[in-house]
């Protein structure tokens, strides 16, 4: 089985239907606050899911900005979809962010909320994100777990996710760092991991 498969089967289960504790609400709004998620910017959120944090996202970047939640599962964008329906600052796209055509520097920040563990080639992700940034645009890599118990949790759920790993942050930041990013935030604790870094200008 192939993640997009996994995925689309995943729907379903309790991590995917379930809505966010008043925890984890106040734990992604402190994700957005530090990485300086405002009115009015251009957010590309890959790996969307059901819609939760699409929501949020929407509230939080206001009529004059736009998100563009992209996911490859065609489960899991139909309920994304029910979720932003009326939302006119979402787009919704399906299919693997690797495959999306925007012009360059179209995008103010890339918000990824528990998803950059299952890009298989994340170097090629994390320039494609950097080539979709204006100068000075952010990246953001966000859990609601820390690594180690994320990178745990995917290994006992086994099948396709089973090698899906955040990297430690030495070799985040040496990935970072070769597409031209520099680490402007980094937080690793069991109740939330946090990575926010800018795209330098003239690289």
């Amino acid at each position: 089985m192939d993640k997009t498969s996994y995925f689309d089967r995943a729907k379903d289960d309790e991590w995917a239907r379930r809505e966010y504790t008043k925890e984890e609400h106040a734990a992604i709004d402190w994700f957005m606050d530090v990485a300086g998620i405002s009115a009015g910017q251009k957010v590309l959120e890959p790996g969307c899911g059901t819609g939760r944090c699409t929501q949020k996202l929407s509230v939080r970047v206001g009529r004059g900005g736009e998100v563009v939640a992209v996911d490859p599962s065609a489960a899991l964008i139909r309920e994304c979809r029910r979720r932003t329906e009326g939302l006119h600052n979402v787009r919704l796209l399906q299919m693997p962010v690797e495959d999306i055509e925007f012009p360059p520097g179209f995008f103010d920040h890339v918000f990824c909320l528990c998803v950059f563990p299952h890009f298989d080639d994340k170097a090629r992700v994390i320039g494609l994100f950097r080539s979709l940034l204006l100068p000075l645009g952010r990246l953001t890599v966000a859990h609601l777990e820390g690594s180690r118990i994320l990178n745990r949790m995917h290994r006992e759920r086994g099948g396709p996710v089973k090698a899906d790993r955040i990297p430690p942050y030495a070799e985040m930041a040496r990935l970072l760092g070769a597409s031209g990013f520099r680490v402007d935030f980094f937080r690793d604790e069991d109740d939330g991991y946090l990575l926010v870094a800018t795209r330098q200008e003239g690289r």
